[in-house]
């Protein structure tokens, strides 16, 4: 192949900035892999009105002078051992089948440069072959599920012993025992210790993950044990659709119709509040998703890969 030929072809980092806005939406809007939940000008305002850290994230993709796909690429501060992380990775229809590896070549580059010790991606199932090739270990697989507010299954009672009621600010050390054991030994157990699950549970509820709404969050006491939860639901507005963030169900709770009221519970105090629809990020191939398609939710976007990649010094 020419010189001329490579350069052509080759993939640019550059950094997205302010005046990116509408390029940004633009790519993000055109690519395989977008749902649009939220209008247009939303996003815009959205990316414009985003902090400096997160601003300094944000790459768009240049093949030449067409723009061809966007990332977020950065250090962790919260892990153990520095860590690097690439995600909100998305590329054109179009794009070359030669992108996906370039950019994850540069991103081993780019880690490495940092001195990282771990490379953490999320990416669409679409570039699986360029981020195996590159020895990245898949963790596990998730996709958007969605469903109408408008449920009609009924609410059945729980046994007398259980107590549900809203959420409050002082549930937060309980809530996140209960995270720990509801996720312990599966896919989704992302925390290395107790302390990290309670730090998400605050930051669920002072909106780190977008405005928090206690009016459809949900636990479940046991009259027997007032120091550890049975179930919770937990929710949070994602670009104006409500998300539920975690439904969980204590072990020892599990397969007596916990898991559902709270479902049901929940979208039932959505309707009320004028919510056509809500929205969850759901792991493939557990059984939790059988529990949601009984709800009404269907899946709605593409299969994202979660995947680290341990590099040597």
């Amino acid at each position: 192949m020419l010189d001329s030929d490579v350069m052509r072809n080759s993939v640019e980092w550059r950094q997205a900035l302010p005046q990116d806005a509408e390029t940004w939406v633009s790519v993000t809007r055109q690519s395989a892999d977008q749902l649009h939940f939220e209008m247009e000008e939303a996003q815009i305002e959205r990316y414009r009105s985003e902090p400096p850290k997160k601003q300094a994230q944000r790459y768009l993709l240049w093949q030449g002078e067409r723009p061809i796909g966007r990332l977020r690429f950065y250090v962790a501060e919260d892990e153990e051992e520095k860590t690097a992380v690439l995600d909100g990775f998305v590329l054109l229809f179009d794009a070359g089948g030669s992108v996906a590896a370039q950019v994850v070549a540069e991103a081993q580059v780019r880690a490495a440069a940092l001195g990282v010790r771990y490379i953490k991606a999320t990416y669409p199932a679409a570039y699986t072959a360029s981020f195996a090739a590159a020895n990245f270990r898949e963790l596990r697989r998730r996709t958007v599920m969605v469903a109408s507010t408008q449920l009609t299954m009924p609410l059945f009672p729980l046994p007398a012993s259980l107590r549900v009621r809203e959420i409050t600010p002082g549930d937060v050390e309980q809530l996140g025992i209960l995270l720990q054991r509801a996720y312990a030994g599966g896919p989704d157990n992302v925390h290395a210790d107790l302390g990290e699950w309670r730090a998400e549970a605050r930051a669920l509820q002072e909106g780190a993950f977008g405005p928090f709404m206690p009016e459809c969050c949900f636990v479940v006491e046991h009259s027997l044990d007032r120091f550890h939860l049975a179930g919770a639901v937990l929710v949070h507005l994602e670009r104006g659709v409500p998300r539920i963030r975690h439904m969980v169900v204590a072990p020892a709770f599990r397969h007596i119709g916990l898991g559902q009221y709270l479902g049901v519970r929940c979208i039932r105090r959505l309707r009320e509040m004028d919510y056509a629809t809500v929205l969850l990020n759901i792991t493939l191939n557990i059984p939790a998703v059988n529990l949601y398609h009984r709800l009404g939710f269907i899946e709605a976007g593409p299969t994202y890969i979660e995947a680290e990649r341990i590099l040597t010094r």
